[in-house]
């Protein structure tokens, strides 16, 4: 047994054991391909959101934007209120009656004048 095969073994066993840590915490992994653009964007939004210490890591900067984003969430739903064409909860509207939309492609329902562009969610939904 040579010194790098131990060593070889001895890093695939703590790895093996991260792996269960993780999984006993419910730690997901999964891998992200990300442009570069979008790469950098990150790095903005990491270096902007822990000012003034050093920028954050790409994982906690992901980490960070998923509860922002999820904590505000219950805002935006309320600001968009409920369709005037089918008078359902937006954003799901007729899509939680039937898949795809029960009235999506009439020039009427939300989901075919908000869905097809980025829309300012402040805006209320005509």
């Amino acid at each position: 047994m040579t010194a790098d095969y131990k060593q070889r073994e001895q890093g695939r066993k703590r790895a093996q054991k991260l792996r269960e840590s993780r999984k006993a915490s419910g730690i997901i992994t999964f891998p992200l391909p990300l442009e570069k653009m979008e790469v950098e964007k990150l790095d903005e939004i990491c270096q902007f959101f822990s000012h003034p210490n050093p920028p954050c890591g790409h994982a906690e900067g992901l980490q960070m934007l998923i509860h922002r984003v999820h904590s505000e969430i219950s805002g935006i739903r309320e600001k968009l209120g409920n369709c005037q064409y089918c008078g359902e909860c937006l954003p799901e509207g007729c899509g939680k009656l039937r898949e795809g939309g029960l009235f999506k492609g009439d020039a009427r329902c939300w989901h075919t004048l908000n869905r097809v562009r980025i829309h300012d969610i402040t805006q209320r939904a005509g």
